[in-house]
């Protein structure tokens, strides 16, 4: 149980993301720790960001969050139980979180090194911006000494099962510290939690200059040795919506069951060539025969794609990044739905247009059409 980190150049692909939704988190982890379980198959080395989230490891209980159900809706915060070890923890923009899915069987059966490896990237990539930052004994992560005394700066909380690696670190750049106060973050009352914004203010370096370093740090004290990966595939939805007599109506679309059976609003693949705002406009007046004023929603994420819904022509794990768009039309536009993807159309109000909605994403954007000026 000696050493930092693998000595071992081992083949790992990177996937590199921005925002992902915790579920779609929790449903990409499961499909790489099954892909990398087969022999021969290259690690991987996720990095990304979450929405506002409180996650129960196996060892939380409902105490550790001090704050009712409701006041987290109205703050944007979801909760969900895991199975990492760990108490509760908090995942949210500005907050580095990195899964390394490792398969450790055929010699590499130690899983102290691999602690010790994400820890040392995390100590190292603080000392980088001028951060001492050391391990705590009895205290998993890395801890910077403050005149508050010990805080947290980088959690780790690890699942392995049959030497298969799941979630991984927490490295705090700049997220809202405030959440960490509504939980006992990590099972401990006495210590705290900073962040490179709390600990060096305008000084402290952006997410991606941070994620540059973490990135660079995790390489080299887990032994990795890159592979080519495929990159995302892109997509565009632009949730689409009039004024009715009730308010604002969003249209939702129910797809064929050799498509997947759920409804949606306007949703489609970028083409070569096609800004996402093109692609936006190109798809409503293909699947609705409508068009419309079109609003970035200041959201984008990634996710999994599962070979249930889309097929593919070897097993490589697929992702998505999805731009997101609001599309208003005018009240009495006419929809001519393009039927060979859906077989009917309705509008409805928000509330039923969140609730028929699948998938992360969509949900968040029926809640940010929600808050926006004029809808």
């Amino acid at each position: 149980m000696s050493g930092i980190g693998f000595s071992v150049p081992h083949p790992t692909q990177l996937r590199r993301f921005g925002r992902v939704f915790y579920p779609a988190g929790l449903r990409l982890q499961k499909a790489l720790a099954a892909y990398v379980s087969e022999e021969d198959r290259p690690d991987q080395l996720v990095i990304l960001e979450h929405d506002p989230v409180f996650t129960l490891g196996r060892n939380a209980t409902p105490a550790d969050i001090h704050v009712s159900d409701d006041f987290l809706a109205t703050q944007g915060v979801s909760v969900h139980r895991t199975d990492r070890g760990g108490e509760v923890t908090y995942h949210g923009p500005g907050q580095i979180v990195a899964y390394p899915i490792c398969n450790l069987r055929g010699g590499r059966e130690d899983v102290g090194r691999l602690v010790r490896g994400l820890e040392e990237a995390m100590i190292r990539t603080a000392g980088d911006f001028g951060v001492p930052a050391s391990r705590l004994k009895g205290a998993p992560g890395i801890w910077v000494d403050t005149p508050r005394g010990p805080e947290k700066l980088g959690a780790i909380g690890l699942h392995l099962r049959r030497w298969i690696s799941t979630h991984g670190i927490a490295f705090n750049v700049r997220p809202e510290l405030d959440h960490f106060r509504w939980i006992t973050p990590c099972g401990f009352t006495d210590k705290g939690v900073c962040s490179l914004a709390s600990l060096l203010g305008n000084g402290a370096p952006s997410w991606e200059e941070a994620t540059d370093r973490l990135q660079i740090h995790l390489i080299a004290c887990l032994a990795m040795d890159l592979q080519p990966s495929r990159e995302p595939s892109r997509s565009v939805s632009a949730l689409t919506w009039r004024r009715g007599p009730a308010g604002s109506e969003i249209l939702m679309m129910l797809r064929r069951p050799e498509h997947g059976l759920w409804w949606q609003s306007v949703t489609g693949m970028m083409e070569p060539g096609e800004t996402p705002e093109q692609t936006a406009h190109r798809e409503l007046m293909e699947e609705t025969g409508l068009t419309g004023t079109l609003r970035p929603m200041g959201l984008s994420h990634s996710f999994w794609v599962d070979p249930a819904i889309v097929r593919f022509p070897d097993a490589e794990p697929r992702f998505n990044t999805e731009t997101c768009f609001s599309m208003e039309v005018a009240p009495d536009a006419q929809v001519h739905l393009e039927p060979s993807e859906h077989s009917e159309y309705l509008w409805c109000g928000m509330d039923e247009a969140h609730e028929r909605m699948r998938w992360e994403g969509s949900k968040a954007a029926v809640q940010l059409l929600r808050k926006s000026p004029g809808s």
